[in-house]
């Protein structure tokens, strides 16, 4: 450290986690490198172009490269840093472990004498007894901490200030720099050890696909006795305080609940029939979608609108409505799938406008539902709509 301020290096940090955290402690003025194998996105980076939406990315972008934020995808260059925070994650997957674990060896390979690591993103109780049991770790004298992100994508920078970030170490005692690092940020902390903060990120995400999950097990139920799902949450919602914050049906996605719940069972509980039915709940769901769009729409042509993970966002990792367009494509459904938030390159197929299709046919089906839709002019249109979410 140096005049009060902070050498960091960011590992993976052009990605939707170490991108926003980067921008965010440049910001306070430190010394911040992105390292990154991601060359094309690099150079964008550094001419202020953000790769994904995400609530005031840009202006923190160009405030970074104000500041002098460096770019590299060499990572020899962390022999630069005092402190240096891997923003890739792992899962129970044997491929992601031993991405995982490679990429750790690189690291404390490169990594000075005395120096300090983070981890942020998903890992196992197994990658921090790797990198524990590392020659260089331990002849290095390095100092580890586990402080997993739980920001919900495309809030990065507003999340960041607002919650409290959890340590995890191996005794549990605060590291007095780390502590420091993030008091610097602004950032309330909160201690424990390296086993309570793993299960803590991986129950945290479970805990939510499980709580939307259950929604739609509801939704199937419904469907089976030929009951209007829609109807009846309306009904029961209305003026009814208990049932206030019940989530809507609709699809479950995205690169993290799905992977940190399928971890968490792994890690714990691998013969548990609550988590091992998540997945055929919605399955289900999907396939209850499906024979539903056979049914309203019989000419097997329509609109989609939404085609990314969750709405208002760009990301199509993991998305449940783009796997609903191939799947419909495969019933041999003509499909003029629109949303604005997604670019051309992204996808291998025709991205249309609403004005430019709207008269070819009345059908419309609204599988992530971004807010931009209700502007949209539906009347005398035929709408199907998966969910609010």
């Amino acid at each position: 450290m140096l005049n009060n301020k902070y050498k960091v290096a960011i590992v993976g940090g052009a990605g939707h986690i170490g991108l926003p955290l980067s921008c965010f402690i440049s910001s306070h003025g430190n010394d911040v490198i992105i390292i990154d194998t991601d060359t094309d996105k690099l150079k964008k980076l550094s001419e202020n172009i953000i790769p994904f939406k995400d609530d005031g990315l840009q202006e923190y972008l160009k405030i970074a490269n104000k500041n002098n934020i460096k770019f590299s995808d060499n990572i020899d260059e962390i022999n630069n840093y005092e402190l240096i925070i891997i923003t890739l994650g792992t899962s129970s997957s044997k491929g992601d472990l031993n991405k995982f674990q490679t990429l750790m060896s690189q690291v404390l390979e490169n990594i000075n004498k005395n120096s300090r690591i983070i981890l942020r993103s998903t890992i196992t109780n197994e990658t921090i007894e790797f990198t524990l049991n590392n020659k260089n770790f331990k002849e290095k004298n390095i100092k580890l901490a586990y402080c997993p992100e739980r920001i919900a994508e495309g809030s990065s920078l507003k999340e960041l200030k607002e919650l409290p970030q959890i340590i995890g170490t191996q005794d549990g005692i605060e590291d007095k720099y780390f502590l420091l690092f993030f008091k610097s940020l602004g950032i309330k902390t909160l201690t424990t050890d390296f086993k309570n903060a793993v299960f803590l990120k991986l129950f945290t995400n479970s805990y939510r696909y499980s709580q939307f999950t259950l929604i739609n097990e509801f939704s199937n139920i419904a469907e089976e006795n030929q009951l209007d799902f829609e109807k009846i949450i309306d009904l029961a919602t209305l003026d009814y305080p208990r049932l206030k914050n019940i989530p809507s049906k609709g699809f479950v996605g995205g690169p993290c609940l799905i992977k940190d719940t399928e971890t968490f069972r792994i890690e714990y509980s691998e013969d548990s029939q609550f988590l091992n039915s998540l997945r055929k709940i919605n399955t289900t769901f999907m396939t209850n979608i499906l024979n539903k769009c056979n049914e309203i729409f019989i000419d097997k042509k329509l609109i989609q609108l939404g085609l990314t993970f969750k709405p208002n966002s760009d990301d199509l990792r993991d998305s449940l409505s783009l796997e609903l367009y191939f799947n419909l494509k495969k019933m041999g459904f003509d499909i003029y799938p629109i949303d604005e938030n997604v670019s051309q390159d992204s996808v291998e197929f025709e991205l249309y406008d609403f004005e430019d299709v709207s008269k070819l046919t009345n059908n419309v089906l609204i599988s992530t539902f971004h807010t931009s839709f209700k502007n949209l002019d539906l009347s005398g249109k035929k709408v199907f709509t998966v969910g609010n979410k």
